[in-house]
């Protein structure tokens, strides 16, 4: 069968959908609760339709940008400082991820080699494009889906309605501040910016169900956590992962190994995206494709082990704020900037 060649490095409105599903997925799987004033708390709920309406916020920017034609990304200076932001994030979320494994599934003499492993996979997966990536983005979407149903019907009957008492434990001011670092690791915006491009039509559509539908899933989590756990939740570093910890159907006990499966996947999923962009962002730099992805790939390895040795280690002062102001700047300030002060490019014009 003859593809058409206008399909070829194009995905639907659908599949972009679920890479941004995925995308805020991986932050959920991978939140460790200390950062969090008064940790898992029922206001905590509160805190995440707060956080919602952050990112919603500022996914606006992006999309005036796209809309006006102004995307930063056909900027040489602009599009370089997105490149550094998707490697950075790349090595963020990997660190992540290596932190929870080591603490919950791995001794941490394994960091170093998943830490390789990782970032070898999301660039070989970067090398197949957009179109493979996608794909596996809705495999991963959809199992996922499956996975929090399966996990929500089988602790309805452990879900009791009391635990929801008292609902305020924190103040106001720290609800607020709870919605912030919720908030926080939010790169669709710019993933946006650089995907947009890529997808045929309704992009925003995209953008904004697929954030929606993203915290829809976390608030299950949290709420199911909750109702679960009572006030033990607090006591738990990832109270997802011991929920599904305590999750059993039949003589399947301890469903964890589905959890950490599924968050493996839905890493190397975004990964894959975040180095992509990367590369994306960096194509006014004329080095062949695979010098530039094995660049990529030392840079990714050695910030991602940089990150889990150094950074992890005061993760509750450090994740308080410094994630948020990064995202503020480049999903806010900088689209703002390049929306602002730069005129609509002509299809005759040159990039700037």
């Amino acid at each position: 069968m003859k593809i058409s060649n206008a399909k070829i490095g194009k995905i639907s409105a659908c599949q972009l959908f679920f890479i941004f599903l995925v995308s805020r997925a991986v932050v959920a799987l991978t939140f460790y609760q200390g950062i969090l004033y008064n940790g898992i708390s029922p206001d905590s709920l509160l805190s995440s339709a707060g956080a919602l309406l952050i990112n919603l916020l500022f996914c606006f920017p992006a999309f005036l940008c796209c809309k006006y034609d102004k995307n930063p990304k056909n900027s040489g200076f602009f599009s370089l400082l997105y490149c550094i932001y998707f490697v950075f994030f790349a090595g963020v979320n990997i660190a992540r991820f290596a932190f929870f494994a080591a603490e919950k599934t791995t001794s941490s003499s394994n960091v170093i080699l998943f830490v390789i492993l990782m970032a070898a996979a999301g660039c070989y997966a970067a090398f197949l494009k957009i179109e493979a990536i996608s794909r596996f983005s809705v495999i991963c979407a959809v199992v996922s889906i499956l996975v929090l149903i399966a996990i929500i019907l089988l602790n309805i009957r452990n879900f009791e309605w009391y635990n929801f008492l008292p609902f305020f434990v924190g103040s106001r001011s720290e609800i607020m501040k709870n919605s912030v670092i919720f908030s926080s690791n939010s790169v669709e915006p710019a993933l946006y910016l650089a995907l947009y491009d890529k997808c045929e039509k309704k992009q925003a559509q995209s953008l904004f169900w697929g954030i929606g539908a993203s915290y829809g899933a976390i608030f299950l989590m949290l709420l199911f956590c909750i109702g679960v756990m009572g006030s033990a939740a607090p006591l738990f570093s990832y109270p997802v992962y011991t929920l599904f910890q305590m999750t059993a159907f039949g003589s399947f006990s301890r469903l964890d190994i589905v959890y950490t499966a599924f968050g493996f996947f839905a890493l190397f999923a975004k990964c894959a995206v975040l180095i992509l962009c990367a590369e994306e962002s960096a194509q006014k730099i004329k080095i062949n494709r695979k010098v530039k992805l094995t660049a990529v790939f030392f840079i990714i390895s050695a910030l991602s082990y940089f990150i889990y040795r150094r950074f992890f280690t005061g993760i509750i002062t450090s994740a308080r704020g410094f994630y948020f102001a990064l995202s503020a700047v480049f999903s806010l300030l900088l689209p703002l900037i390049y929306l602002i002060f730069t005129k609509r490019k002509k299809p005759d014009e040159k990039s700037l």
